[in-house]
């Protein structure tokens, strides 16, 4: 059996104060880069930054430090946040995108959706591309990468009918498709979708629209 790691009273609190802290910090000045990244680079709209609770990491708590500057994305659930990863800016030198504290445990990107009675879901590679499904109109959990996955989500898809794996297609390794391609392996009534070449879903939302996107995977409501 997996071992779920489940977290202390206190350590739920200093997530949660990080996570508003960090949220309120993205609408103060130092904070209006990110928020115009989120908005006028990702198409994201105020009510899903809100939804999600994203922020600015532009005072940072001592353990945080490396995440000066940087995007908050906590992971919540329906009993709090989990735990805190940190996106950096595109002009930020430091070569890598995400950082998240020692000893943090990633797990699926927006739980929460799982609790909707519903027949199918989408999973994407990535919070920012789960975001942007969520916002047009698509019950979608997120993937931090295909090494994130646990053996025991696979309970947590079983009761689906269908499980849609929303594939980047914007590098030339292809690693995209093989992360969806890893992942239906492990998901029952898999259904993967390459998005078109050079794209991901948050860009192909952002250039298309939702409707393109749900034309895209076959949605028909």
């Amino acid at each position: 059996m997996p071992t779920i790691t489940r977290l202390s009273n206190a350590v739920k609190k200093s997530l949660a104060r990080r996570v508003e802290a960090y949220h309120q910090q993205l609408y103060d000045p130092p904070g209006h880069a990110q928020l115009d990244y989120l908005i006028e680079e990702r198409g994201l709209t105020p009510d899903t930054i809100a939804k999600f609770r994203l922020g600015c990491v532009a005072d940072p708590v001592e353990s945080d430090e490396p995440a000066r500057g940087r995007i908050a994305i906590p992971y919540l659930t329906p009993t709090g946040p989990v735990s805190l990863r940190f996106r950096k800016m595109p002009e930020d030198p430091h070569p890598a995108k995400y950082w998240q504290p020692a000893g943090s445990t990633l797990t699926l990107f927006n739980t929460p959706v799982i609790t909707e009675p519903r027949d199918w879901i989408c999973i994407t590679e990535g919070e920012i591309d789960c975001m942007t499904a969520v916002q047009a109109g698509l019950p979608a959990v997120g993937l931090p990468g295909v090494s994130s996955w646990q053996d025991h989500y696979y309970a947590i898809f079983n009761g689906y009918e269908r499980v849609l794996i929303l594939a980047d297609n914007d590098d030339k390794a292809g690693q995209g498709a093989k992360f969806a391609d890893q992942v239906a392996k492990k998901v029952p009534g898999p259904a993967v979708f390459l998005m078109p070449d050079g794209h991901d879903v948050n860009s192909f939302y952002k250039e298309h629209g939702a409707q393109a996107l749900k034309d895209l995977l076959k949605i028909k409501h």
